[in-house]
């Protein structure tokens, strides 16, 4: 069931798409691999101007950034981003962390299969940044 993507050292799987829904939302798995001990945090940084998002958190510890605020999340909490709000993540674990992740509107789950890294070609670095500024309004953080 649903499209698998690697993201990196992430990867993921497309429950609903935008397109099963006529575009009014989308749902997919997301696992964020564990980062090594040594390895600063690091949010990634960006907002969606025109996107909602809800995070749920089903395995291991996640250190959220909503706005201006750090919020630890473990399994069972939520967090919902806002159209606008500037947010990001980082495992905090150890482990990987398991994650349900909705879209509203439904669409920007394709952003994934379409810059997946487990491809032959790999996609251009940049071009998820890229499609996701141009065609979703996001903005992303210098890293």
């Amino acid at each position: 069931m649903g499209e698998c993507f690697e993201d990196g050292p992430d990867r993921g799987r497309i429950l609903v798409s935008g397109d099963d829904t006529g575009g009014r939302w989308s749902l997919m798995e997301y696992e964020v691999a564990a980062r090594a001990a040594e390895e600063p945090l690091a949010y990634g940084p960006h907002l969606h101007r025109e996107i909602e998002e809800t995070f749920i958190v089903q395995a291991g510890r996640l250190r959220f950034l909503l706005g201006e605020e750090v919020r630890d999340l473990g399994p069972g909490d939520r967090v919902c981003v806002s159209p606008g709000v500037r947010h990001g993540f980082a495992n905090v674990s150890g482990a990987p962390v398991k994650l349900l992740v909705s879209f509203h509107p439904g669409g920007f789950e394709q952003l994934f299969v379409r810059h997946r890294t487990d491809q032959d070609p790999p996609p251009a670095a940049d071009g998820f940044l890229l499609e996701a500024t141009r065609d979703w309004a996001s903005e992303f953080e210098p890293r």
